[in-house]
């Protein structure tokens, strides 16, 4: 087998494979004599049918999955023993499409591939980025907690629906143009309406001021905000039927309840960080800054990363064999990519394989590895980040572990958390490479700062 690398630049190539007869006639002699031996055709023995009619049969395939393996073969061993450094995959030239096989001639088969680029890694203390600190006042702080009394508080029943937070249970049926009820109509029981969520202010002004047992008659798409998806849901009648319901419903108020904000007592400090953690007011005050601090100083940390790597990828100018690329989406993602979106398609494409690259760079000058130990980690940082909130209360560290093992036996969560392990450790390795200046902002001002940044960053 004879293989040559044509470099056309420094992106692409085209690695010609020549397949002579010997690399693949006796694989191929032997899987036939394989097959006779095991092939029933009626009329012969087991085993004692004619070569020719098992060829008949069976030899244009052979014959075509020997010499594609003999190719593949010789192209993956070349692209190994060369430490051809390629992006995708090696792509089969047009040239080397095949008309007619047959046994015991050479063919040539040519696989253009893009190579990554070459480029030296320059990240030095040079690079200044900004770190943010967000400071947390009282204010703040009295939000937070208000937010924990209603999360804990108790649905109460009173008589009037007066305040915001709530709820007018109703009892409604729809009605015929003579204001009664509309015989086969709809009828939904105990609709839950919470005041605050009413959009429309005429159906708002309806129930504010209400009594438990009034009745009346609203017009349904109103009450709803013309919501076909959340009047499907609350009615009971499909979306495609919603548009063909009567305007006007008679409703009877059957219950109203109130959701009153939790005492602040040690109830509510056990229902926001587990019993016994928290004994007082103060405590529960520090606790909830230090964990208000803690989501701000995860946010910052996020923000510096991002600005962090999309500055040093960018400064670094990596190029890309971006028609080759382009060209192996297509015929490898037909379903993904097409002629029509390439072009638009690509570009997150790119994005993602130029962040990769100085990563893998990065990793290779700093001598990162990736261990179970990291792996792990990111998979408990990932289930911590999906609870979300500033407290996890309940959360501890073995029930984490319990709803991570089965997902790490996943190929693709597992996969996902190796990213996630490689980007930490990149991060962590970089910072000690830049200078980091810190900045204090308050809430609105960080707020307006990430909102910015996301702006750019989802237009990019």
């Amino acid at each position: 087998m004879n293989v040559t690398f044509d470099k056309k630049d420094a992106l692409n190539g085209t690695i010609a494979v020549q397949v002579q007869s010997t690399d693949y006639m006796p694989s191929y002699d032997k899987k036939l004599k394989d097959y006779r031996k095991k092939a029933n055709i009626p009329g012969f023995r087991p085993g004692a049918a004619p070569v020719g009619m098992i060829e008949k049969q069976v030899g244009t395939s052979l014959l075509l999955d020997e010499i594609n393996t003999a190719a593949s073969k010789g192209l993956y061993d070349f692209i190994r023993e060369n430490k051809i450094n390629m992006l995708g995959e090696p792509v089969l030239n047009q040239e080397s499409l095949i008309e007619k096989i047959e046994k015991g001639i050479d063919y040539t088969f040519k696989f253009d591939l893009g190579v990554a680029p070459e480029f030296e890694l320059n990240i030095t203390k040079n690079d200044v980025f900004t770190k943010y600190s967000v400071s947390v006042d009282d204010a703040e702080v009295e939000e937070e907690i208000t937010r924990m009394r209603k999360r804990f508080g108790k649905l109460e029943d009173v008589s009037i629906a007066e305040q915001d937070n709530d709820m007018v249970y109703l009892n409604l049926v729809e009605l015929a143009e003579d204001n009664l009820p509309l015989e086969g109509g709809v009828k939904a029981d105990n609709v839950p309406m919470l005041l605050s969520a009413l959009k429309n202010d005429d159906a708002k002004a309806l129930l504010t001021g209400i009594s438990k047992g009034a009745s009346s008659t609203v017009n349904i798409f109103t009450l709803f905000n013309h919501d076909e998806q959340e009047m499907s849901h609350a009615l009971g009648v499909a979306k495609v039927g919603v548009a063909d319901l009567n305007q006007t419903f008679s409703f009877e108020v059957v219950d109203i309840k109130r959701n009153f904000e939790g005492e602040i007592n040690q109830e509510l400090f056990d229902a926001s960080y587990g019993p016994g953690n928290i004994t007082s007011l103060e405590e529960l005050k520090t606790k909830v800054k230090e964990d208000i601090k803690g989501f701000y100083t995860g946010q910052a940390d996020h923000l510096l990363e991002h600005n962090m790597m999309d500055t040093i990828v960018a400064k670094h100018n990596v190029t890309l064999p971006d028609e080759f690329l382009k060209r192996w989406l297509m015929e490898r993602y037909a379903d993904k990519f097409n002629t029509d979106n390439i072009e638009t398609a690509y570009l997150p494409e790119a994005n993602y394989l130029k962040n990769h690259l100085v990563e893998e760079k990065i990793m290779a000058a700093q001598n990162i590895n990736v261990e179970e130990t990291d792996i792990r980690a990111a998979a408990i940082e990932y289930t911590k980040q999906m609870f979300g909130g500033y407290a996890m209360s309940g959360l501890n560290e073995d029930l984490i572990n319990q709803l991570i093992e089965p997902s790490l036996k996943k190929e693709d969560y597992r996969s996902k958390m190796i990213n996630a392990a490689v980007k930490t450790k990149v991060n962590a390795a970089v910072k000690e490479l830049i200078t980091i200046e810190e900045k204090e902002v308050g809430k609105e001002e960080f707020m307006k700062i990430v909102e910015e940044h996301n702006h750019a960053h989802h237009n990019h």
